[in-house]
């Protein structure tokens, strides 16, 4: 299943606010339960945050521990990408 330009752009945006919420977590990481809270609330099931997650993990644009979410310098550099082609989102 391919998926079209707009599905590619809604998830490099879910991706940007995820890469920005492990990094204002700062060194503890972000919470996973608090990332798939805001992400079943846009509609996410717990089986699309672990695969979405588990795609960022193993691209090692994050580390998981316990848990929770640390975003890597691969992660950082990939967010800057994102943040020029969409802007920084609003904190």
């Amino acid at each position: 299943m391919s998926t079209t330009a707009a599905q590619r752009e809604s998830l490099q945006r879910v991706g940007l606010g995820v890469l920005e919420a492990c990094e204002s977590a700062g060194a503890g990481g972000a919470p996973g339960g608090v990332l798939f809270a805001a992400m079943q609330a846009q509609g996410a099931s717990l089986n699309q945050f672990n695969s979405f997650m588990a795609t960022l993990t193993s691209n090692k644009l994050l580390t998981v521990t316990n848990e929770c979410y640390s975003i890597t310098a691969e992660g950082c550099a990939f967010m800057a990408t994102l943040q020029k082609k969409f802007g920084p989102t609003a904190a």
